[in-house]
C-alpha cells in the first residue's frame, strides 16, 4: 500500500533564504583555503571533493538569489 502525503511546509520566506545565503558564504570562505592561485591567475584546488562542493554551493547560492529577486520584483 503506497501513497503520497501532501506537501505540509510553505515556501521559505525572504529571511529564511538571506539567512541560507548567510551559511553557504561561511562554508564557500572555509572551502576557500583549499585553493591557491598561480601566475596565470588560474586557481589550483588542493582538493576535488572541496572544489566540487565549492561550485555546487556557488550555483546554489545563485538559485537562492533568483528566488528572492523573483519574490522581490515578481
Amino acid at each position: 500500500m503506497s501513497f503520497k502525503l501532501p506537501e505540509l511546509r510553505k515556501p521559505a520566506s525572504v529571511w529564511e533564504l538571506k539567512q541560507i545565503i548567510e551559511m553557504i558564504d561561511e562554508r564557500i570562505g572555509e572551502l576557500v583555503r583549499h585553493r591557491g592561485e598561480n601566475a596565470c591567475g588560474d586557481y589550483m584546488w588542493d582538493s576535488d571533493k572541496a572544489k566540487a562542493e565549492f561550485f555546487k554551493l556557488v550555483k546554489t547560492r545563485k538559485d537562492i538569489r533568483k528566488k528572492i529577486l523573483d519574490v522581490k520584483l515578481g
